[in-house]
């Protein structure tokens, strides 16, 4: 990629605008969006200065680009400002590069990637989304049990997951990279609590393995398919029986930390598997919601997902000499003294 490109880039990420990046650096407007559009370039010395009045190594504008096109599978920014979206899409670029950059230093494919046969799942009802929910973990050979690390699931077949910063409207997005051919990639909030974390990953899941058909809403569609995914019918039925007249708040508590989801999910698929009824489900809220209950949940914390495989990569890298520690901080976006000690054999 040309410098100009990656001037924007960089100031998207750190969520300037023209103006305020030129206020920074001492030079007008003009002169930013023409080292933006080439018609000009920094010198060095200039280059320096954006680089420290964005509070980004230099070697951000020196990394070779891996990256295409960002498009989320479903929009989802509707309630953000566009300085913010631009902000979520460059820190998911800046992360995305970094990971398929030590995967290129590894010698690793990034293109090592095959749908399972019959993906996208067409789904025209609701049951046909619990099908394909249960189809996948089949074909993906995860079996019914509770999906201890989401994450390292999905990089076991070759997703690429990550998490970053982001404002509280954000949860998460999923798109096709465009990396000479496309590979699947989920980013996620990594502020907030792990239940929710792993609702939204698997909603996204479901955004990239459904083709919705009918009349049936997306968003909804994705929903139930997290649900589905996360806490199968059959062992979830196993769990609690066929029907329920009630259900108390430990027992809750309790399966929220086996299927790592809230205990509003649990509800909805009481709900959604005819577990209890519908003026039941509307009780069990009207509770919830009196109680204090939808922004702090009783019980333990589900804990949070922990995208580990690019670290693993990088300490790889950095233990085979591969990468200096300078470069092993640049890829984990971190300072050297942060780095732990390298184990020698």
């Amino acid at each position: 990629m040309a410098l100009g490109p990656r001037i924007r880039q960089a100031r998207y990420l750190r969520g300037f605008n023209q103006r305020e990046l030129a206020e920074e650096i001492g030079v007008s407007k003009t002169t930013v969006s023409n080292y933006e559009q080439e018609n000009s370039l920094p010198d060095s010395a200039k280059l320096m200065e954006i680089a420290e009045a964005l509070d980004i190594d230099l070697s951000y504008f020196l990394r070779s680009p891996r990256v295409g096109d960002i498009e989320p599978a479903y929009r989802k920014f509707s309630s953000m400002l566009v300085k913010e979206e631009n902000a979520i899409v460059e820190r998911i670029r800046d992360w995305l590069e970094r990971y398929l950059e030590v995967e290129s230093i590894l010698e690793i494919d990034a293109l090592d990637f095959e749908w399972p046969d019959g993906v996208p799942y067409e789904v025209e009802t609701m049951e046909d989304v619990e099908q394909a929910a249960l189809r996948l973990r089949d074909v993906w050979e995860i079996g019914r049990d509770p999906i201890e690390n989401l994450t390292e699931r999905l990089k076991d077949k070759a997703l690429r997951v990550g998490c970053i910063k982001a404002p509280e409207d954000f949860d998460a997005c999923a798109f096709e990279a465009q990396v000479s051919g496309e590979i699947p990639v989920i980013v996620y909030n990594e502020k907030y609590p792990g239940d929710r974390q792993r609702f939204s990953i698997a909603h996204e899941l479901g955004h990239l393995v459904l083709d919705v058909e009918g009349e049936l809403k997306e968003e909804k569609v994705c929903d139930r398919f997290s649900g589905a995914f996360l806490v199968p019918c059959d062992v979830f039925i196993n769990d609690v029986g066929e029907r329920r007249r009630n259900v108390a708040q430990r027992e809750l508590e309790l399966l929220k930390q086996k299927y790592g989801v809230s205990m509003q999910v649990l509800a909805y698929r009481m709900k959604d598997l005819g577990i209890i009824t519908q003026s039941h489900f509307r009780r069990f809220f009207q509770w919830f919601n009196a109680a204090g209950h939808k922004e702090k949940e009783p019980g333990e914390a589900v804990s949070r997902e922990q995208p580990r495989r690019f670290e693993r990569m990088v300490q790889h890298a950095r233990a085979e000499e591969l990468i200096t520690d300078r470069r092993a901080a640049e890829l984990l976006d971190r300072n050297t003294e942060h780095l732990p000690e390298p184990v020698l054999a």
